[in-house]
């Protein structure tokens, strides 16, 4: 086919995406109205897969839109976003998309546009002591390495900063396995949540300790203004490890102590004394 009938096939295609879009935009919220509007934006291994599954009884996803997120979260933790940009993009995903609940950890990286654009949704912040999510999370990477090139092998390259920060002689039992150093980790569990707890309003967040779902699910329903009866608690505990390895006790404890409170100190003493060394 001649070059320029391909560009007019190709306009024509672009102008028919955007009529649909358009209509959709028009008629989704008289069709199908929002009964709720919440973004789950805690760190993978916080129970985001088991908030997307509670709220299965209302149009959830988890991970939702990941083509258009991943791009933008990368920009995000590279400093290069454009967050005027970022935040329209954003608000016309969520009309299009037109979820009830999306829970992704990637909402958790957008989250200041997110909250400019989505001025009406809720926030809910799964949040786990800084160890027992490391743990947990090494675990999955061992027992589900992400495949080379995948959007988030990448993604997670930047946010671990495995390029910035190199392992000490400490961190042996995590580079034989793989991993990036233990204080990658322990940074970036700070990072996500301190900016999760600083963009988004007071009256618009609720902050749901990993361990604490289940015996909340009243509270997040009364929160989020729908009936109890209506959360599947029976999704409560998605996608738990099928193997655990246990590397942060293989590691010195001196420099696991060291590193959290290097790292981490201020917000595990905010949350989670309890889960301190004495």
């Amino acid at each position: 086919m001649p070059e320029g009938e391909l560009e007019v096939l190709d306009r024509l295609r672009r102008l028919y995406r955007s009529a649909r879009e358009a209509a959709k935009l028009a008629v989704l919220p008289i069709l199908r109205p929002r009964r709720v509007n919440v973004c789950c934006c805690g760190l993978s291994k916080t129970g985001t897969h088991s908030l997307a599954g509670i709220f299965e009884n209302y149009r959830s996803a988890h991970h939702p839109d990941a083509e258009f997120r991943f791009p933008l979260a990368t920009e995000c933790l590279q400093g290069r976003l454009d967050v005027e940009r970022a935040r329209k993009l954003l608000r016309r995903r969520d009309r299009l998309l037109w979820l009830e609940m999306e829970s992704s950890a990637l909402g958790g990286i957008l989250i200041e546009p997110l909250v400019q654009a989505c001025p009406d949704k809720k926030f809910v912040l799964t949040f786990r002591d800084v160890f027992s999510w490391c743990d947990s999370w090494i675990d999955h990477n061992i027992n589900f390495p992400p495949a080379k090139g995948s959007p988030f092998a990448a993604l997670d390259r930047v946010r671990l900063k495995v390029d910035v920060i190199r392992p000490t002689q400490y961190d042996g039992p995590l580079v034989e396995r793989g991993c990036a150093s233990l204080a990658s980790y322990f940074q970036l569990w700070t990072a996500h949540n301190s900016r999760v707890l600083k963009a988004v309003p007071e009256n618009r967040l609720l902050v749901v300790k990993t361990p604490e779902i289940t015996s909340r699910l009243q509270e997040i329903a009364r929160w989020v203004g729908v009936p109890a009866v209506s959360l599947r608690a029976d999704r409560a505990w998605l996608f738990a490890a099928p193997q655990k390895h246990r590397i942060l006790s293989m590691l010195d404890p001196a420099y696991v102590r060291e590193t959290a409170e290097q790292h981490c100190g201020a917000l595990m003493r905010r949350y989670f004394p309890e889960a301190l060394p004495s």
